[in-house]
């Protein structure tokens, strides 16, 4: 919202300085996002008057003029059409900065001297007429410094209004927000005019066939107007506010809206047939021509404004070109109503259409104000186009409720605020905002809302209304008296703060993704048909077609991730993810909600160092990654098996991590084939995925301490034969279980695939270590238990000690 200082001070004494009411508008709620000065910079443009004009001898459209400054006259060279003996104009003269930056100087044009320029509107930046120079009225003398004149220097305050706040959508809505902050009293203006044309009700009536639309609708009929160019300050006016000029009896009705908030809109009287208003809804299918000229087909979301037989407007957003008012026009229906926030906000989204009475409509108009903004613009056309205005008007408002009474404990805005204001302070407040307000009991109020405040709806909004007048910066900073809370916070939460330092320590970054993806996603990490990933939860009104879903796998971002960054050259890369997938499971109802743990490792491990060879990342990393995680969580069992169900993986090199017999992730390098579908170069990419409502479900409740052994240990190594397709795991499970409490750990220190062995077999080397807990072990009882365990994985596994 453009408002002009000058246009404030009609409604309210101004005194602060630009900056000053800038920031006490801010500090109210309205934030000023920038103020612009008009007419800096022109203290040397006088009022000059136009002695004589002769023909240029070297230009058929430039004139001689002989100008009047109050001290000589000068010749000034000028190509405006309208210049004329005896008329006064602006006047800039040599040393001025003009509007591009440039500086006036005297010179020559096409061989004449020129000492000066004649403005027009626009070269002074207060229209954007540049039809002519601009012609003064009124009881002028040369000489006079053109700031004396005109309503310059003005300022132009650039103000954000937030959505609840539609009242402030319009210059006596500011003044009404500045008066109330600064003390002042708001200063409406006068309406006044003569009645002398028929009975409205004899020349047109409204019927309303949608009341929920359209709960109030007014309108004014005025006859015998003369349609003309407005004069210069309505204009100026206009254009500061970024609203374009067209003629006096339109730019009435927009003049009006940025004075008090209301839109209306002017039909040709005439060229309504049967001369009457129905509000209807639009028919699906049905077409219009507005007044941009396109035409529209329409839908039953929008409201109609109709004749007798067809409709002439787009209620709340724009006319047609069937009943607009034209050069010939001679007699006006006014329009002033108040139509549905919603109804309006569907219908201009379905057109795809955003108007300047659209914007104020859907945000809320005063449903009380609509005959005081018909009778100002009826009074105004009277002004400035002459006619009769019809007697009485006509007010249809079947939709008519009482305003809301709304209790107000002062202890309550009190606590809430950290203030101590008095009851009658605080009734003072609301008073200035035009509020109705009475005392209740010893210390509270009921209050009444004016109808420009369609916000004001709760005693919380009264609230906020006495902390934004008695000052933002004014109320003291204090700390709320909080007890703490018994409660302890969700396991999840609990987990999700122990894993992140986790793997930030081992080097990976954390990152967020959308949780909207493509439905093709999941083809490229290769789910089945049939898979669980793609029972998909649709999202209605999607930005994309690739975020239309939400996502049941935390795979896809990841790999989008990595992309993104393979695209700026960054390569080497551990990422991890925490969020939450969703699967949908029954239609018409909410879809559960998982939550996962995903992460990536790309690229060189370490780097290339001066003390060693650069490596490539590679399955054990991923997996080493993973064991230390779910070790410092308290699961150290772990068994890495099985692979036949994990889509995006290399079925070569992935694996499903397996702790009490339950699946609680998997791990593994990416297929060539996903790497190929998100184009990654045939980048080596390893991930590990951890189902975090299993994690939890396994997680030890409390973690013992272990102390340090007291005793020593005893070491043996050795090597087994084995069948290759056999899982070592096997062998380190059969020793853990067979070796009982003496065995405290088993190592594989070493694979051995090669010629000295047959092809189909493997040699796999463990080093176990025995310790008692409780006493030093002997000799003869470590090989009594030793002979036991290498009979043992003969027998679970059919190998055999390896010899030499």
């Amino acid at each position: 919202m453009k408002a002009s200082l000058q246009w404030l001070k009609e409604y309210v004494t101004i005194d602060a300085e630009p900056e000053e009411l800038g920031h006490i508008l801010t500090m109210a709620g309205l934030e000023v996002e920038g103020i612009e000065t008009i007419g800096e910079g022109f203290e040397q443009v006088i009022v000059s008057r136009i002695l004589e004009v002769r023909p240029h001898p070297n230009a058929d459209r430039l004139s001689l003029c002989m100008v009047d400054t109050g001290k000589e006259t000068i010749q000034v060279v000028c190509g405006a059409p309208n210049v004329e003996v005896g008329a006064f104009s602006p006047l800039a003269l040599p040393g001025v900065t003009l509007p591009g930056g440039g500086v006036l100087k005297k010179g020559r044009i096409r061989g004449e001297v020129s000492e000066g320029m004649l403005l027009a509107e626009d070269e002074l930046g207060l229209t954007d007429d540049h039809s002519g120079i601009m012609i003064l009225s009124g009881a002028l003398s040369s000489g006079t410094p053109l700031f004396n004149v005109l309503p310059i220097p003005d300022t132009i305050f650039d103000v954000s209004i937030t959505p609840n706040r539609p009242d402030c959508t319009c210059i006596i809505g500011i003044a009404r927000e500045i008066a109330a902050v600064t003390g002042q009293t708001l200063r409406l203006p006068e309406i006044t005019f003569k009645e002398d044309a028929p009975p409205i009700g004899d020349l047109t009536n409204v019927t309303i066939l949608d009341p929920q639309g359209c709960p109030r609708y007014a309108a004014g009929v005025i006859q015998g107007v003369k349609q003309g160019i407005s004069p210069f300050w309505i204009r100026y006016r206009l254009h500061q506010s970024g609203v374009r000029s067209i003629n006096n009896l339109v730019d009435v009705t927009n003049y009006v809206m940025l004075e008090m908030g209301q839109p209306l809109h002017a039909f040709d009287y005439n060229r309504l047939r049967e001369n009457r208003i129905v509000v209807r809804r639009a028919e699906a299918g049905e077409e219009f021509s507005s007044l941009d000229g396109q035409n529209r087909k329409l839908s039953r979301e929008i409201l109609m404004i109709c004749d007798g037989e067809r409709p002439v407007a787009l209620a709340g957003i724009m006319g047609g070109l069937n009943s607009e008012v034209a050069e010939k026009t001679r007699d006006l229906l006014i329009e002033s109503a108040f139509f549905d926030p919603v109804t309006i906000r569907r219908g201009s989204k379905f057109l795809g259409l955003s108007t300047e009475a659209s914007y104020r409509f859907e945000r809320g108009a005063d449903i009380g104000g609509t005959k005081r903004a018909l009778k100002r613009a009826m009074s105004l056309i009277l002004d400035l186009a002459g006619g009769r205005i019809s007697s009485r008007i006509i007010d249809n408002f079947p939709g008519e409720k009482p305003p809301p009474t709304i209790p107000f404990r002062t202890e309550k805005a009190n606590s809430a605020l950290g203030i101590s204001l008095t009851r009658e302070k605080m009734k003072g407040l609301l008073k200035s905002l035009e509020m109705e307000v009475e005392d209740f009991g010893e210390n509270d109020l009921t209050v009444k809302p004016p109808s420009f405040r369609v916000d004001i709806q709760r005693e919380v909004d009264l609230i906020e209304e006495v902390a934004r007048l008695y000052g933002f910066d004014n109320i003291p900073v204090t700390y709320p008296r909080i007890r703490p809370s018994d409660e302890i916070d969700a396991p999840e939460l609990q987990l999700r703060d122990t894993i992140r330092p986790i793997m930030t320590g081992l080097g990976f970054s954390e990152i967020i993704t959308y949780s909207f993806i493509s439905p093709d996603s999941i083809d490229r990490i290769g789910a089945d048909k049939s898979s669980d990933l793609r029972a998909f939860t649709v999202i209605m009104n999607p930005l994309t077609v690739d975020q239309s879903v939400l996502r049941t796998s935390l795979i896809p971002g990841l790999l989008g991730a990595i992309r993104t960054n393979f695209n700026h050259g960054e390569r080497n890369l551990k990422l991890f993810e925490w969020g939450k997938v969703f699967f949908q499971k029954e239609k018409d109802k909410q879809p559960i909600e998982k939550l996962c743990l995903t992460a990536a490792m790309t690229g060189s491990y370490g780097g290339k160092k001066w003390n060693g060879q650069e490596r490539q990342v590679d399955f054990y990393d991923i997996k080493g990654a993973a064991e230390v995680l779910l070790k410092e969580i308290g699961l150290s069992n772990l068994r890495f098996g099985g692979n036949e169900t994990l889509c995006a993986f290399d079925p070569e090199y992935s694996c499903e991590v397996i702790f009490a017999d339950k699946m609680v992730g998997r791990l593994g390098k990416v297929s060539s084939r996903v790497i190929d579908a998100y184009d990654l170069r045939e980048e080596n990419i390893f991930i590990f995925e951890l189902d975090i409502e299993t994690l939890l479900s396994v997680q030890p409740v409390e973690r013992k301490f272990r102390p340090f052994a007291k005793y020593p240990a005893v070491f043996r190594d050795i090597s087994i034969l084995l069948d290759r397709r056999i899982e070592s795991s096997r062998i380190v499970d059969t020793i853990l279980r067979q070796g009982g409490a003496l065995t405290e750990s088993v190592d594989i220190f070493d694979l051995y695939e090669g010629n000295k062995i047959a092809a189909s077999e493997k040699a796999v080397a463990l080093r176990i270590c025995y310790r008692s807990e409780t006493r030093t072990l002997d000799g003869d009882e470590i090989n009594r238990l030793h002979d036991s365990i290498i009979e043992a994985v003969r027998l679970e596994t059919g190998g055999r000690l390896r010899e030499g």
